[in-house]
């Protein structure tokens, strides 16, 4: 028991100094420790690998801006589009539509416009079938109709 003692004694300093470990840190780099002088009231976002919060994610997504240029009525979206008059000609409806380029177009059923088709009409309306293309729920289609006289629409509501 003595022995062990005396061991644990001899040994006891060995154990109570602190041993250096060398640590690798890498040194930053001037640009890294560099101030950024930023004035008030502006932003300084450093992402440091995540994705920025402030970027638009509907960038490059418009279908206005980024749409290719197709001639008459075809190269036109519903939403363009004001309904002028209705004519019943030759056992048909038939749409004056006035595009934002202040032209004419006569349309009937079946025509096709940017982002749908006209599919019913009748003396005071033309209904169109929209074409959706939503991000999680694929192609999804909407009936929109647009009437001769809307004020008077509003009233009878």
């Amino acid at each position: 028991m003595k022995i062990i003692f005396v061991l644990f004694i001899l040994l006891l300093p060995l154990f109570m100094q602190a041993q250096e470990i060398p640590m690798d840190i890498p040194e930053a780099s001037n640009e890294e420790t560099a101030e950024i002088s930023v004035m008030p009231g502006e932003f300084v976002y450093n992402p440091e690998g995540r994705r920025d919060p402030f970027w638009n994610l509907l960038q490059g997504k418009s279908v206005k801006e980024n749409r290719e240029a197709i001639e008459g009525i075809a190269g036109l979206m519903i939403d363009e589009l004001e309904l002028e008059g209705i004519v019943f000609a030759q056992g048909s409806f038939k749409a004056l539509l006035k595009g934002p380029d202040t032209r004419p177009y006569i349309v009937s059923i079946g025509d096709k416009v940017y982002d749908g088709e006209v599919v019913a009409m009748d003396r005071n309306s033309v209904s169109f079938k929209k074409s959706l293309t939503l991000a999680l729920a694929g192609q999804k289609e909407r009936i929109l109709i647009k009437t001769l006289n809307p004020e008077e629409e509003e009233e009878r509501k």
